[in-house]
């Protein structure tokens, strides 16, 4: 591993502009060096100084089958050498045309399961947002434009996409966005206010989706966009109940369900996609991300048979819509490598079991402290919910909390995100081959960096005063 030209962190900060980042931060004379991340294998990364890290968030949800995977690179060097590209406007390729028949095989939507190729997942939530008003259009209902959606949940940042994220803070300042895109309360036990009251969910987050339906009038809503999982807020499970509830409510109404698997899809929550664990079948399934476990940009938008059929006949029928780089063909083997591992391996599966056994290790751990409210999540898509205290489970508020977090952890080398796009959470989703070993280092970092936290608050006693605790109790 070759060290980093100290030049290059001045072209860092001068050339360079990363997403959703303050750039202003690298131009300061007193700035610290930028880590780089230059080589990755199995879960761990390491920067240009060689210092290892623990990349409990697979690249950004990406690197299902964890890093150094030669197969599949060898996959793309050799598609490359046969045809670096072919025009999805024109032509098919032979990976892309493998890879479709094989998302048709783990499809829930069937054999005949139909596949958009594009590059990424806001470009698979755009597609899937136009070809939900088109199939609309095409049934004799050009009304039905508008887009029911979640608070707070992220679907991406283009324009469309922009329109159903329910984070204000990224909406704003972008306007005028789409119009229609309306919005639906989370169905989050942790903070519900119907429901804090009662032993068990009422289910009237799904209640409230009907009604915001007839009070905008059916006639006008043309899809209904959710993840099974929800990331933003950190890794928010629903009722078992829930999306079953909004299949029924979209079939009532002759509304389209998009299940959102840009991050929950390819085995993340335990499953090939995140609706299979709530028995559901979507009209439309988004997915990117792992489906290349990140090895290549590409994204997919799968299409259940009656829909896609609707765009069958002559050439004014046909989806107007078109990605240049959709379906690379690289990108396209290195996805049917990936699945292969992921079968191969039984992947998912191993998600589900580790994912629950991360769980136990975090609860007993840490599942006591006076500033943790919450540990939650599915398959190896885990949050930690950060409390002021546990009797009243206000949300912590500490100035610079996030940065804080993120930099103990990788002080103690682990990668992972501290989010407050809700309330603050250290979210963890690391490759789903990560060994026992490793994902025990990740609780015990995560637990150590708790404890640092609650010294930090005065919410539990400090290392002096337990030793000097101990040494009284001693004498």
């Amino acid at each position: 591993m070759l060290p980093v030209d100290p030049a290059m962190q001045q072209t860092f900060a001068d050339n360079v502009w990363l997403h959703f980042f303050q750039m202003g931060h690298t131009a300061s004379t007193s700035a610290r060096p930028t880590t780089i991340l230059v080589r990755g294998e199995g879960s761990r990364v390491w920067d240009q100084d060689g210092n290892a890290y623990i990349d409990a968030l697979s690249g950004l949800f990406c690197v299902n089958a964890g890093y150094g995977r030669r197969e599949i690179v060898d996959a793309m060097a050799a598609q490359l050498m046969d045809i670096a590209f072919v025009s999805p406007f024109s032509f098919p390729s032979a990976p892309q045309i493998r890879l479709a028949g094989e998302l048709a095989r783990i499809s829930p939507m069937g054999s005949k399961t139909r596949t958009f190729f594009v590059s990424g997942g806001s470009e698979a939530v755009e597609t899937a947002l136009k070809l939900a008003k088109a199939t609309q259009r095409r049934r004799g209902f050009p009304e039905r434009h508008k887009t029911i959606s979640r608070r707070v949940a992220y679907h991406g940042t283009t324009m469309g996409a922009l329109s159903v994220n329910g984070l204000t803070g990224i909406r704003n300042g972008f306007g005028p966005l789409v119009p229609g895109a309306r919005h639906v309360p989370l169905p989050h036990r942790f903070r519900c206010s119907y429901c804090a009251l009662h032993a068990q969910c009422t289910n009237t987050c799904a209640d409230e989706i009907e009604r915001l339906i007839e009070f905008e009038g059916p006639e006008t809503i043309a899809a209904i966009i959710m993840e099974p999982v929800q990331n933003s807020g950190g890794a928010i499970v629903p009722p078992p109940e829930y999306l079953r509830r909004v299949r029924q409510i979209c079939d009532h109404y002759g509304i389209l369900m998009i299940a959102d698997e840009v991050i929950c899809g390819f085995g993340r929550v335990g499953h090939w996609f995140g609706v299979n664990a709530f028995g559901v079948v979507p009209d439309i399934i988004t997915c990117a991300k792992g489906i290349t476990s990140g090895y290549a940009p590409l994204g997919a938008v799968l299409v259940r048979p009656e829909v896609a059929d609707g765009f069958l006949g002559g050439e004014g029928e046909k989806f107007m819509h078109g990605i240049t780089f959709g379906g690379h063909p690289a990108s396209c083997a290195a996805a049917l490598a990936n699945l292969a591992i992921l079968e191969r391996e039984q992947l998912p599966a191993r998600a589900a079991t580790m994912g629950d056994y991360m769980l136990r290790e975090l609860r007993a751990a840490v599942g006591e402290h006076p500033n943790v409210g919450d540990i939650r999540g599915m398959g190896m898509f885990l949050a930690l919910e950060l409390v002021h205290d546990r009797t009243s489970n206000a949300p912590l508020e500490e100035p610079n909390l996030m940065a804080w977090l993120s930099d103990q952890c990788k002080q103690r080398g682990l990668i992972c995100r501290a989010d407050d796009r809700l309330d603050p959470v250290i979210q963890l989703a690391p490759p789903l081959n990560i060994p026992q070993e490793e994902a025990d280092h990740v609780v015990a970092i995560v637990a150590d960096v708790i404890h640092a936290l609650g010294r930090k608050l005065g919410t539990q006693p400090t290392l002096e005063a337990v030793a000097l605790g101990q040494t009284v109790s001693v004498g």
